[in-house]
């Protein structure tokens, strides 16, 4: 069932989706209501599934990971087969994120390594085991992607906060970073004390090492895990082909300023200009295309879009 939002509801998960460890002072004052409606409202949203957490975006890249996209279509699958698949994938600690797709791909899986001969080895244990299920596949180099905050809830267009990952050099952190990174990045309205705890050591670290995490740009924001459904709205991938690049910075910044887009994925290997959009229905995606192919007139020759229905599986970076 859709829940409806009032203009509160809305404007709190703007401001969660700006940077979802704002303190609840900070958050009160910007939607210019009280500390405790502001919390009341938030766990509202929380026991109707709206808000699902609260993650770190962290740029794996600097930390010496490459980030490699699965796409899988399925023959002679049945439930078992999917949930033995999914189940193998899930524990494999180098896959980090599976969705489930409706449309040209049935499932894509997100493997991050810090060498190649690494994605091999888990490429080739998945096909030993499930190749007569593969009817197709394909598999691009996933970096850089352009994370946006979700303003697709919002009746009037919002500021952009930009977070890049896949950019820049390795950085060297330590395990304390790490662990930092893995407890605090899955719930980052934690408490440093909590943290803290977990980690042996004390609050003032915690914060300061988070601190020096966003300053070297290896966590370089945090969202609002939102399920669109309940809000009535549905998540698509559109893969641009096109005719030419030689406009592609205007139709990244055109993507980058539309409200219902969230995501730009340049992937090595993946289709020409690809992008996360969030719609109503297929009409309004449909809508969309058309004013943007208008717009570039005959730079982009096609286009094709699936949707996501579900993460088995979803961690620290962009969905």
């Amino acid at each position: 069932m859709e829940l409806i939002m009032d203009e509160w509801d809305r404007k709190i998960l703007y401001e969660l989706e700006k940077d979802a460890s704002i303190s609840l002072r900070s958050l009160s004052t910007a939607v210019g209501r009280s500390k405790e409606f502001v919390s009341y409202r938030m766990r509202k949203l929380e026991e109707a599934r709206v808000i699902n957490g609260y993650t770190a975006i962290v740029d794996m890249s600097k930390l010496g990971y490459f980030t490699f996209r699965v796409y899988l279509k399925f023959q002679n699958a049945g439930e078992e087969d999917v949930e033995a698949m999914v189940r193998f994938l899930k524990e494999e600690e180098n896959v980090w994120t599976i969705a489930k797709l409706l449309g040209k791909w049935d499932y894509a899986f997100f493997v991050g390594v810090r060498k190649i001969s690494e994605f091999h080895d888990t490429w080739k244990g998945f096909l030993e085991r499930f190749k007569k299920h593969i009817s197709r596949n394909s598999i691009s180099l996933y970096s850089p992607i352009y994370n946006y905050n979700k303003r697709f809830f919002m009746k009037e267009g919002k500021d952009v906060i930009e977070r890049v990952i896949g950019i820049g050099e390795e950085e060297k952190v330590d395990n304390i970073d790490v662990r930092i990174i893995k407890e605090w990045g899955k719930d980052v309205r934690q408490p440093s004390t909590v943290i803290s705890r977990k980690l042996g050591t004390s609050p003032k670290t915690v914060i300061s090492r988070i601190k020096a995490l966003r300053k070297k740009r290896i966590i370089v924001g945090c969202k609002v895990d939102i399920d669109q459904g309940k809000l009535g709205y549905q998540g698509y991938r559109v893969d641009l082909s096109l005719n030419s690049v030689e406009r592609k910075g205007e139709l990244h910044s055109f993507c980058k300023n539309h409200p219902n887009i969230y995501q730009i994925n340049d992937s090595i290997g993946g289709a020409d200009f690809e992008f996360e959009i969030i719609v109503r229905d297929l009409e309004e995606l449909l809508g969309i295309m058309n004013g943007m192919t208008k717009a570039f007139g005959g730079m982009i020759r096609d286009f094709e879009y699936f949707s996501f229905l579900i993460f088995p599986k979803l961690t620290i970076v962009p969905d």
